[in-house]
């Protein structure tokens, strides 16, 4: 059988994971078990101070993190214009995810060598994802691949554990803030539309092939159909764009044919924030269109289209079925 062709960014990411499985094959794979603790120097000595007392004056010299655990693995790249996710089309990363990191990382400090398990069990010690371990091996790279900065962490109930590279001994480390570690889309800068319900005027729904839903607000601030009477379900649609939180993020010129749905919400202010939804890879994403040719401060949409542009953002399964289900909403009372 012929194997797929490999691309650019899949063997770019096979070459990241055979390095730091080299740098961790001194230490990271061996069993807790195994371990004994050393004194007087070498691998498993008492350590205290900082892990990376070094990193405050490199951390201007990262160019590349990576964060590997047993349910994802993915980048970070500085780019010309900042920081972005190879993973999703090179879409920014949010600035406090990253300064959050290198935070974490410089503050963190060694509390203790952890002695031979008598308490934690063989499997329960395992922290080194490429061996099943349930830790967050992370990485930070210089452009000439030299590393900063890398370590395995994991909880256990309250106790952060840490193992470094070419080192058998857990360790135990204080407990500092840190940014979501396996969480992808956690690291993007993602549009919150925080769109209060008081400043909503109408909202639209088209879908194909069935009757346009129009909904107006009520004098008693609360949403209806044209035509029709108020309902839980028209409430959520009119609400969809301020509680919308996109879930991942891709090049909207990956997305071609017609909208699957059109959800437009008008603003008092004249502001029009449209979403053109489009299904692909078994999910359902939206295009953001603000249009600002009757805003009159049209600053805000401008802000929207600017963060936007040329991108597609996922939107949670539960909006979907309240877009996507037919129904006679906009029927008589």
């Amino acid at each position: 059988m012929t194997s797929p062709s490999l691309t650019a960014g899949d063997l770019k990411r096979r070459d990241i994971l055979i390095r730091l499985a080299s740098a961790c094959a001194g230490g990271l794979g061996l069993s807790y078990g195994a371990q004994t603790s050393k004194r007087g120097g070498g691998q498993g000595e008492q350590k205290s101070g900082k892990v990376f007392p070094n990193l405050g004056k490199h951390a201007s010299k990262v160019t590349h993190i990576s964060l590997i655990s047993r349910s994802s693995q993915f980048e970070l790249e500085k780019a010309e214009a900042g920081w972005v996710s190879p993973q999703s089309d090179f879409y920014p990363v949010a600035d406090d995810a990253l300064s959050g990191l290198i935070k974490a990382l410089t503050d963190l400090r060694y509390v203790r060598t952890l002695p031979p398990p008598t308490k934690l069990d063989a499997k329960a010690s395992q922290i080194a994802p490429h061996i099943g371990g349930d830790g967050v091996l992370i990485s930070l790279e210089t452009k000439d691949k030299a590393q900063i900065a890398t370590l395995t962490l994991a909880r256990r109930g309250e106790m952060t554990l840490a193992q470094l590279p070419g080192d058998e001994v857990l360790y135990e480390v204080s407990t500092v803030d840190w940014p979501p570690l396996d969480s992808p889309s956690a690291w993007l800068d993602l549009p919150k539309f925080d769109i209060a319900a008081e400043r909503i005027a109408t909202v639209e729904l088209i879908r194909p092939d069935q009757d346009r839903l129009d909904i107006v607000r009520r004098p008693d601030g609360g949403f209806a159909p044209v035509g029709g009477k108020p309902s839980p379900r028209v409430t959520d649609i009119a609400l969809m764009l301020g509680r919308l939180e996109p879930q991942a993020v891709m090049a909207a010129n990956k997305l071609s044919g017609a909208p699957a749905f059109s959800h437009s919400t008008s603003l008092k202010s004249g502001l029009i924030i449209a979403l053109d939804g489009f299904e692909s890879a078994g999910r359902f994403w939206v295009k953001v269109r603000p249009d600002t040719s009757k805003a009159a401060s049209p600053e805000e949409g401008e802000r929207w289209a600017t963060q936007t542009n040329g991108w597609a953002y996922a939107i949670p399964p539960n909006f979907v079925t309240l877009l996507m289900t037919p129904s006679l909403l906009n029927a008589g009372p």
